[in-house]
């Protein structure tokens, strides 16, 4: 190990002494250990003094970091640099410690976490929000891939690591990237990493988290000749003549029967309309930067999909399945549910705002309403305002004002704070800031 335990190095922005504790893990270019300043815990990355000469630019890009703060609290961002004592040069940095409980995405790769789908859209919604920040600030990541981030596998919640390979975009730094996850024109060195990249980067990473596979890995990779200088085809299937598996102008390397079944699966399991966004990502987004999927754009449709939850009401499934609004206004009946394969109805929902600005929501076990629906401010989701109650199949109200609601007869009726609206269909909600209508 670089570092023994109960060692004492010096934390420079803090003034104060920081003891090593015991190690939590390891890489090429250094290791992390738990530190310890006066109570409280840290994580500290210390690097290997061997790869000081490869990025002469760390400490000046860290010091960057630490001077601007974290875009959210989804990363475990630098904030202060380390050295030994009485030492001229530094040596690591501290950052926060991942959160209990939290896993890597290579367990949900592996099969060795199962989370529902409204923790697997948190977390896409998170990354793309995160990521969105960054490059608001005028920074890149540099090397987005599932492993170095982290997730609750309850809720959903991130934390991005490997944060001191941010730097400015389009500045050429200290690494290009991941195969598998780069951009195919930094792949190729035509360009530096940059923002552009990074967008390919969370597509390639969000199309893992929600498709459990890769969306250049088909019938191709089965089909190429061995080549020692690229074993497992990743050059070849992602850099020089990337197919999207489900390209609908190219069939060439289309899912391949009995091996990628777990991505077929998945992938008519969700709306069109994300299916769409993919699409868009790994075609015109594979030779065209500029019609990557913006951040934004992943945002907003996340967000409808967690709406879209509902639980399939055959007695003993209860799986989560999608409420598809293509589908719906087309008048065509839901996909049967892909657990049971039984036929579902149209679930109860609540149309929430003006027709030009509104927000279909799903009302099923589980769901609930934050400010973002109910207060026009958008992406807030810090504490919900209602909650769907499945003993009365009515909707809590967890806010502090008096809801208003014109039933189907006419009658009004007040529900106060942590009383409870029985549905009603056709019924009318005024929630002070936006109004909503129930169908049943």
């Amino acid at each position: 190990m670089l570092l023994q335990r109960g060692q004492t190095l010096v934390a420079h922005g803090m003034r104060a002494a920081c003891v090593v504790e015991d190690p939590l893990g390891e890489g090429a270019q250094a290791e992390v250990y738990l530190a310890r300043i006066g109570a409280l815990q840290f994580a500290l990355k210390w690097y290997r003094p061997e790869y000081s000469a490869s990025d002469p630019r760390r400490w000046e890009r860290l010091k960057q970091a630490i001077s601007n703060g974290a875009p959210t609290e989804n990363y475990l961002w630098p904030f202060d640099l380390v050295s030994m004592p009485r030492a001229s040069s530094y040596g690591g940095y501290l950052m926060p410690l991942k959160p209990p409980g939290y896993v890597g995405f290579y367990d949900l790769m592996k099969g060795k976490t199962e989370p529902t789908f409204r923790a697997l859209v948190n977390s896409g919604f998170q990354l793309a929000d995160s990521f969105l920040k960054l490059h608001a600030h005028g920074f890149c990541y540099y090397d987005i891939n599932f492993g170095n981030i982290f997730f609750d596998p309850d809720t959903g919640d991130v934390r991005i690591a490997d944060t001191d390979n941010v730097d400015i975009n389009g500045r050429i730094g200290g690494i290009q990237g991941t195969h598998g996850f780069m951009a195919p024109e930094v792949a190729r060195c035509e360009v530096p990493p940059n923002s552009a990249s990074d967008r390919f980067s969370l597509a390639v990473l969000l199309f893992h988290i929600f498709m459990v596979g890769h969306p250049l890995y088909g019938r191709r990779q089965d089909e190429l000749p061995y080549d020692a200088a690229d074993p497992d085809g990743t050059r070849r299937l992602c850099k020089d003549e990337p197919v999207f598996i489900f390209d609908p102008g190219d069939v060439s390397n289309r899912p391949i029967p009995g091996f990628h079944d777990c991505v077929v699966r998945f992938w008519n399991i969700y709306p069109q309309s994300l299916r769409e966004l993919f699409t868009r990502a790994f075609t015109k987004g594979l030779r065209d930067p500029e019609s990557r999927v913006m951040e934004n754009e992943w945002r907003r449709e996340l967000r409808i999909l967690q709406d879209s939850i509902f639980i399939c009401p055959t007695p003993g499934c209860e799986t989560q399945n999608f409420f598809d609004v293509d589908r719906a206004r087309n008048k065509q009946a839901l996909n049967s549910c892909w657990a049971c394969n039984r036929p579902v109805p149209y679930p109860p929902r609540m149309r929430i705002g003006t027709h030009n600005d509104s927000k279909l929501v799903v009302l099923s076990p589980g769901t609930q309403l934050f400010p973002h629906h109910l207060e026009n401010d958008t992406y807030n989701f810090k504490a919900p305002l209602a909650e769907v109650i499945t003993n009365t199949i009515g909707l809590k109200n967890l806010s502090h004002q008096t809801w208003s609601c014109k039933l189907q007869d006419g009658s009004t009726i007040d529900v106060p704070p942590q009383g409870v609206l029985r549905f009603e269909s056709n019924c009318r909600l005024h929630f002070g800031k936006v109004d909503a209508e129930v169908k049943l």
